[in-house]
């Protein structure tokens, strides 16, 4: 076996499709397992398959957050001691999301079943398979559970973790099937609620609530503290708090992080730009340039902290997922993956 697959059945595209599992097993067939994952606790034992079946390549059915799940959960299998010294595997995203900004990045384009059928192929027939490798971030914090704390620790490439970039995946998220018209639609949403959200206009009666409310929702800073290199940052509330170890591209819409394509850093997107200053750089977002505005740190790291120091408490997004009612967390460079460069048949030149 040199292919180990994870689908889970309960995501959003994978609903209505109770053979999901069936397709992708005929795809690889001898050379691949697939195994259908319900929960994030089904994970572990998918992969522990996986390792003792010495699977070359892992694969998710899914976005950028099934692979987020799988890398977290691979790398805590990694550390059991039946697998002491054993490597992570080839890890392949197969462009199942939304966003998919993972798979883009180092230039993988297809469905699922295409890249995997090109896979296969490739083992098949022998023939060379390009490898690229990615920095990871590790990400370790303290969240509150059950009145508790608690210390967790995971591994990703990009976060929203404050601000208008974590305020906007709740906008995203709000929608039952999002997509890059998604994208279009809030900002269209909050360039039209300005002109009312921030003006008296907001107390006239019989307003719609959306008008009111949505510019103001997504601007709304986030009470932190936030050390960078060493350095306290003096702000006490940003309207933006963003971390990547690659450069993302948000389905051609907006442009984030090149400085992170650099080797052995980061690049971090901190400051208090105003509502209007944040709007006034939607042109260079979209060409991927640097952010300008009040407070702005926009530059390459190699650690982060960010502690709340309000009421409410963190909830960073980290490659699309939610980690909510975090105290603390701090950003560093984590390993490197190793990703095969799989393109579909219908994505070759």
């Amino acid at each position: 076996m040199q292919i180990g697959v994870i689908t889970n059945p309960n995501s959003r595209k994978n609903k209505g499709r109770p053979n999901r599992a069936a397709e992708l097993q005929s795809i690889v067939g001898t050379l691949g397992q697939v195994r259908e994952t319900n929960d994030v606790d089904s994970i572990k034992p998918a992969l522990r398959e996986f390792l003792r079946n010495k699977a070359r390549y892992w694969v998710a059915d899914g976005g950028d957050g099934a692979l987020h799940w799988m890398l977290r959960m691979g790398m805590e299998v990694l550390e059991e001691d039946e697998f002491k010294g054993a490597s992570l595997p080839m890890t392949l995203p197969t462009n199942g999301g939304t966003i998919d900004f993972i798979a883009h990045n180092v230039g993988i384009h297809g469905s699922a079943e295409s890249l995997l059928a090109t896979l296969r192929n490739h083992l098949e027939n022998r023939r060379n398979i390009e490898e690229t490798e990615v920095d990871s971030m590790l990400i370790e914090g303290v969240r509150m559970v059950n009145g508790r704390e608690e210390s967790f620790r995971t591994f990703g490439f990009g976060v929203a973790a404050g601000g208008v970039g974590q305020r906007f995946f709740s906008k995203y998220y709000e929608h039952d099937d999002p997509s890059p018209k998604t994208i279009v639609k809030v900002i269209g949403r909050a360039l039209a609620s300005m002109p009312v959200a921030y003006s008296p206009l907001r107390a006239i009666p019989g307003l719609p609530e959306q008008l009111r409310r949505y510019a103001r929702d997504l601007f709304e800073p986030t009470a932190c503290k936030i050390t960078m290199d060493g350095m306290i940052l003096p702000e006490t509330a940003f309207t933006g708090v963003h971390i990547a170890s690659m450069s993302i591209n948000f389905v051609n819409v907006l442009r984030f992080f090149h400085k992170a394509d650099q080797t052995g850093v980061m690049h971090a997107i901190v400051g208090t730009p105003t509502p209007l200053q944040i709007v006034r750089n939607l042109p260079r977002m979209h060409r991927g340039k640097e952010i300008i505005g009040r407070g702005m740190v926009d530059r390459a790291c190699r650690e982060m902290t960010m502690e709340a120091t309000s009421n409410e408490l963190l909830e960073p997004v980290i490659d699309g997922e939610y980690y909510r009612d975090v105290k603390r967390v701090t950003f560093k460079l984590g390993p490197r993956i190793r990703i095969p460069k799989v393109v579909g048949p219908q994505h070759r030149a």
